[in-house]
């Protein structure tokens, strides 16, 4: 094997070996983000394209999943084929996308445009697109359109967040043929956030905020207003886009600007603000104030839903909690036409701690409210430990106990109401940096130890004074299961044995670990700690392939160590100072078949033609040639290839047992089984595929041993190769 081919080779297979991991996540919902019914027009002046076609991924919680494939697929089309990718795959918010093109031909009034069908689909999923092609006669465009509603001049009016009263109506054909699908949207002259603005409440099929024509070629646009009150205007726009819906997948396609094959005349609109949504302070928090004195003016503002646009003539509650702990100058304030709505607290001459200010609104509004904290000036006298001291917990999981203290005062006894700040240093994380003391005096929060093994520290102080607490962190051991040791090739349960590549699953290997650890390099011996993981077999190191936690799932895949005797093991899973060991069986052979993902997404054998190239679906194995395929678990071998070494370079280390290839259920010819050149771990099986061979995509692949030792016949688990 020259050396590219084995450079390409060896990373092929240690990409397999971190491959082995959960699936792709099974989508819940494929929907449509952007260029449904859009209408092109090759032979105008200026041209129309089309835009991309957006679709979103996602799971069963609304969120996007990255890496799908999603296939495109043509459904009809009249006139020249569309051009668009036949795949794509999902981005890490779960979107993907297509651009599409399609070749302008000549119309006439009896056939003034084409239409195409384009899916998307994922996991069994659909969505749909409908792309109109405008075609011209004689410099002419065919497809025109008229704006049924509203009449010129006509200001839409409505509150925001709500839904205007009059309808956008209009309709699209081309010298009376009804154009279907087409996509109606409006498009506004500034910038949502900060501008009034409308869209359409979206119509079933079509882009977020558009609808589609009908069989008659009509469409009712139900206006649904922004969040921001004001003036302003939009067009009704017909077959086009609008970036800035999604403007990061429009500009990956290099699309800035919305597009549009009609636009009607500027419309205005005009929002007023709605009804109460929301209180926020405006000023006044977080005053420390002496018993008995009066707080600065604590004043809020009454806005809607969006925060953005004010309220006036709102009746504005206060209260307090301690009750009676403070006396209000007005208890009940109207906002003005800003919003605003004020008072002044006086706490009272026994207040002490931390006092809880609230600003509610009455009647059917009374669940909106906004809260103010009041400090107390009081004379701390000390700060004592309750309990929590001393204790220890296992990485990753919670101290058992809280911490609690107690906040003494000059009153002579427990301040209440009081702030504690904790503080805390080592492997563990608190459930809040404050804690507010209780009417005994007392203040708490729970620790969550760290991934990793070791000393916690944690402060708690009040003015002055500060107390510290004592804790340990001790390692987690993994949990194992002899079910959780399978073959590294294959992933067959049970079947590893010396020399070969075994994978080890089970919660805690790899908590701390996102994706797929690798050592990084593909020359070189293998490491024997990776990612604070390390692994033994009876007393002897593993060397490690990697480290995953992909989807939940945690291993480690190494090569079982060449002098383990076969029988009953003990293996041992450290991490990151934590173990479990737990008795395995090793066999003296566990042959396992090396698998990739073909272009159909089936698995199928690692295998080289006679010219070095891998066999695929597109590049299948011929009757009569002889292949190799990638193995491994073949047993001993002379000479002998120790642990994390390769064959020495230029000799065959070849196979002591007795090898057996199936094609097509059967055996076939074999040339050789030899350790593969330049590879841990890794046997090299040569064979020929029988002349009378069956051919297709599926052609039964399997390989068997018999050890040296053993008394009876190994097999991998059953795969496929195909054969032309």
């Amino acid at each position: 094997m020259d050396r590219l081919r084995f450079t390409t080779l060896t990373a092929f297979i240690l990409t397999l070996l971190g491959a082995h991991t959960a699936g792709a996540q099974t989508a819940a919902r494929l929907v449509i983000v952007g260029g449904n019914g859009q209408v092109a027009c090759q032979t105008c002046v200026p041209i129309i394209p089309f835009s991309p076609l957006l679709v979103r991924v996602v799971d069963a919680n609304g969120n996007g999943i990255p890496n799908k494939v999603v296939t495109w697929t043509l459904i009809s089309s009249p006139g020249y084929q569309p051009i668009f990718n036949a795949s794509s795959y999902t981005d890490g918010n779960g979107y993907a996308g297509t651009s599409l093109f399609q070749n302008a031909q000549a119309g006439s009034p009896a056939s003034p445009f084409l239409q195409s069908v384009i899916q998307a689909s994922v996991d069994g999923l659909t969505a749909t697109f409908t792309e109109t092609m405008n075609l011209t006669y004689q410099g002419l465009q065919l497809i025109g359109a008229r704006l049924l509603s509203p009449d010129f001049g006509v200001t839409l009016q409505g509150t925001a967040g709500g839904t205007g009263a009059t309808a956008i109506k209009i309709h699209a054909d081309a010298f009376g043929l009804a154009v279907p699908n087409a996509s109606v949207r409006l498009l506004n002259a500034g910038d949502p956030a900060t501008t009034a603005s409308a869209s359409c409440a979206t119509g079933t099929g079509a882009d977020p905020g558009t609808v589609l024509t009908d069989a008659n070629g009509d469409a009712t646009c139900n206006v649904v207003f922004g969040p921001v009150s004001g003036n302003s205007t939009i067009n009704v726009i017909l077959g086009g886009t609008d970036p800035s819906a999604a403007p990061d997948l429009y500009s990956a396609f290099g699309i800035t600007n919305a597009t549009a094959y009609w636009s009607s005349f500027a419309i205005p609109i005009s929002v007023k603000a709605g009804i109460p949504g929301m209180v926020s302070i405006s000023s006044g928090n977080n005053q420390t104030i002496n018993p008995g004195q009066a707080t600065s003016p604590l004043t809020v503002k009454v806005t809607d839903a969006s925060g953005l646009n004010p309220i006036g003539g709102t009746s504005v509650v206060w209260s307090a909690s301690p009750a009676g702990s403070v006396t209000f100058s007005p208890a009940s304030s109207t906002s003005d036409s800003q919003g605003m709505a004020s008072t002044v607290a006086t706490l009272s001459s026994s207040a002490v701690g931390t006092i809880t200010i609230t600003a509610a609104l009455t009647g059917s509004y009374s669940n909106i409210s906004t809260t103010f904290t009041i400090k107390t000036n009081v004379v701390l006298t000390g700060l004592q430990k309750v309990s929590g001291d001393t204790q220890t917990a296992a990485a990753g999981q919670a101290f058992g106990q809280p911490l609690v203290v107690q906040v003494n005062g000059s009153t002579g006894g427990p301040i209440a109401g009081f702030t504690v700040n904790f503080a805390i240093s080592g492997p563990g994380t608190l459930s809040s940096a404050t804690a507010t003391t209780d009417s005994t005096g007392r203040a708490q929060v729970n620790v969550t130890a760290g991934a990793t093994a070791g000393a916690v520290s944690v402060t708690a102080s009040a003015g002055s004074y500060s107390v510290a607490f004592s804790l340990t962190v001790i390692p987690p051991g993994p949990s194992l299961s002899a079910g959780g040791f399978v073959n590294g090739a294959d992933f067959q349960a049970g079947s590893i044995s010396p020399c070969g590549i075994a994978t080890i699953m089970g919660s805690g290997i790899a908590s701390t670990v996102q994706g797929v650890v690798t050592p990084g390099t593909i020359f070189g011996p293998l490491p024997y700690l990776l990612a604070n993981v390390k692994v033994s077999f009876g007393g002897g190191q593993a060397p490690i392939y990697n480290v995953a936690n992909v989807n939940g799932q945690q291993q480690v895949t190494v090569q079982v160590p060449c002098d383990v005797t076969p029988g009953t093991v003990p293996v041992t899973v450290n991490v990151g100072g934590g173990s479990a060991t737990i008795n395995v069986t090793v066999l003296p052979a566990s042959p396992g078949v090396f698998l990739t993902t073909m272009s159909d997404g089936k698995q199928r054998v690692v295998a080289i033609r006679p010219d070095g190239s891998f066999v695929s679906l597109e590049n299948p194995a011929r009757r009569g040639e002889i292949i190799r395929a990638y193995v491994t678990g073949l047993g001993s071998v002379a000479p002998f290839v120790g642990t994390n070494s390769i064959a020495v370079p230029g000799t065959d280390s070849v196979v002591l047992g007795q090898v057996i290839v199936g094609v097509n259920n059967a055996g076939t010819r074999l040339i050789g089984a030899r350790v593969a050149p330049g590879l841990i771990g890794v046997d090299e099986v040569t064979f020929q595929v029988p002349s009378d061979a069956p051919t297709g995509n599926d052609i039964v692949f399997s390989v068997g041993v018999n050890a040296v030792g053993d008394t009876q016949t190994r097999f991998s688990a059953g795969t496929k190769i195909p054969i032309l």
